[in-house]
């Protein structure tokens, strides 16, 4: 496969600048030494032009010509620039990403790529799956809002059953395939293609402040040893806070130990979700358990210590926020963050920073998690060649590990968001860790995963019991619509 010649100058320069460190995956691919980058190898037999000592796994794909034709992504506003999905070739190191993996992709299967924005992606698909004028080759919605809606009204093909497209490859994330199963049927698919902006929760904290609060104290180590837990974070911001500017009542101008955005991140980090899958793949509610009531109890001590400012943003509004004030004028030793959708706003923060996974519900507990919404991809029911669509796919995800990947990782994060090793280790960590959830996507009801805001915060309660007694129902019902959907759908 040839690439432009302009292309192959700015790919040589992006992968110079990203070679990835293993990180316990499997091996990616890397740059040469005089900063040349190898030629992907497919099924077809092409030979690559360099070698390395580990290519990385390779693109397992039938040769190819689609003549020229145009691949209809249909999506909401700003998911566009959010995922890098048709990006032009302009010196920003995500986009220029993009632009490569596109060049790529249309260079081995002969596509174009166009974006198609609607407000309300679902209520489009319908309208044209039900016209029969298979208009889009993907849809790509809003995390939670249409969701359910697709399934039900049986507008998207099931994964599990398509043809060339590989879940066991890196480029694929291994934890959605189970996690977003239904009855062992798949409909939505997520991984590298949209890396750049899936939501992954962090706790960030400031470096000078943690010498003065926490001397001595390697909150690294602490957290590579397994022992970042609630409790441990509790214990480090108790005493923290005070009056900052005197007017003798603790509110947004003050200083604080923490600021949060209302629990959903601390219920996930605990390993603890909504639904988890039977023995047959069909979920399951699992909020009813001990471990939930301890979580609420440990997420009540922590709100109401009296060291945690408690406000909400959305990606959106964080420029011109409480939330994004507090972390800038340095007035929170530590913050709660969508790093995975705000990483560019760090590089405003003049102060030194470090970033930790949000913290586990103990040391027992193995993995730091880490909750994962956006980022969601369907395959519209109607379309005309399946094949084809897998095909694409596949590459597309294939060619987004390739550039999109070392591009996120190596370069905005290492180069310009975080400030420090450690920090840059941890958020590869956070990745391997990431946390798909039935039961927050398909939750049209916003009731269990909002569980752990909705009783320690608007309800400033710890009788967990007795409010999932009250909405356990509603939130059945919700999930038994799309369930009894794909029984359907099973049986024709």
């Amino acid at each position: 496969m040839k690439i432009e010649k302009t292309a192959a100058s700015l790919l040589a320069a992006l992968m110079l600048a990203s070679s990835l460190a293993a990180c316990g995956e499997t091996a990616e691919t890397q740059s040469s030494a005089d900063g040349t980058t190898p030629e992907d190898s497919t099924a077809a037999g092409e030979a690559a032009d360099t070698t390395t000592e580990d290519p990385g796994p390779a693109l397992e794909l039938p040769e190819a010509d689609y003549e020229g034709y145009t691949v209809k992504i249909l999506t909401l506003p700003m998911y566009n620039e959010h995922f890098k999905l048709n990006t032009e070739q302009n010196g920003d190191s995500l986009d220029d990403a993009g632009y490569l993996r596109n060049l790529a992709l249309g260079e081995l299967l002969n596509v174009s790529v166009e974006i198609i924005e609607a407000d309300q992606p679902a209520n489009v698909l319908k309208k044209s799956v039900m016209a029969g004028d298979h208009a889009y080759d993907y849809v790509f919605p809003h995390a939670s809002d249409g969701v359910a809606p697709m399934v039900i009204n049986k507008l998207l093909y099931d994964w599990n059953t398509m043809n060339h497209v590989d879940f066991t490859k890196p480029w694929w994330n291994q934890m959605m395939t189970t996690s977003l199963g239904i009855g062992g049927h798949l409909f939505y698919a997520s991984g590298d293609i949209v890396m750049a902006w899936q939501g992954m929760q962090a706790t960030l904290f400031n470096k000078t402040k943690s010498e003065t609060y926490l001397p001595g104290t390697d909150l690294y180590q602490v957290t590579f040893d397994g022992k970042w837990t609630v409790d441990y974070l509790a214990s480090a911001i108790k005493g923290v806070s005070y009056d900052l500017d005197g007017d003798g009542a603790m509110k947004g101008g003050d200083f604080y130990g923490l600021q949060d955005n209302g629990g959903m991140s601390f219920q996930y980090g605990a390993d603890i979700r909504v639904t988890n899958p039977d023995e047959n793949g069909w979920p399951v509610l699992a909020l009813n358990t001990e471990r939930m009531a301890q979580m609420v109890t440990k997420y009540s001590n922590l709100m109401w210590s009296g060291e945690v400012w408690l406000d909400t943003y959305s990606n959106a509004s964080y420029p011109t926020s409480t939330y994004r004030d507090m972390i800038v004028e340095e007035r929170c030793f530590m913050s709660t963050l969508d790093i995975g959708g705000l990483y560019s706003n760090l590089r405003e923060i003049e102060y030194e920073f470090g970033v930790l996974p949000i913290p586990k519900f103990d040391e027992i507990q193995e993995n730091y998690r880490v909750f994962c919404g956006a980022g969601l991809i369907g395959v519209p029911i109607d379309s005309p060649d399946i094949d084809r669509s897998a095909v694409i796919m596949e590459a597309m995800a294939y060619y987004s590990y390739k550039y999109i990947r070392p591009a996120f990782f190596d370069i905005v994060l290492e180069n310009k968001a975080v400030r420090d090793e450690n920090s840059y280790k941890v958020i590869r960590m956070m990745h391997e860790n990431k946390v798909f959830d039935y039961g927050f996507n398909f939750d049209t009801t916003g009731l269990g995963y909002n569980m752990l805001k909705n009783v320690v915060v608007d309800k400033k309660s710890t009788d967990f019991a007795s409010y999932y007694a009250k909405n356990e129902s509603k939130i059945q019902k919700a999930f038994d619509k799309v369930i009894n959907a794909v029984q359907e759908y099973e049986n024709g």
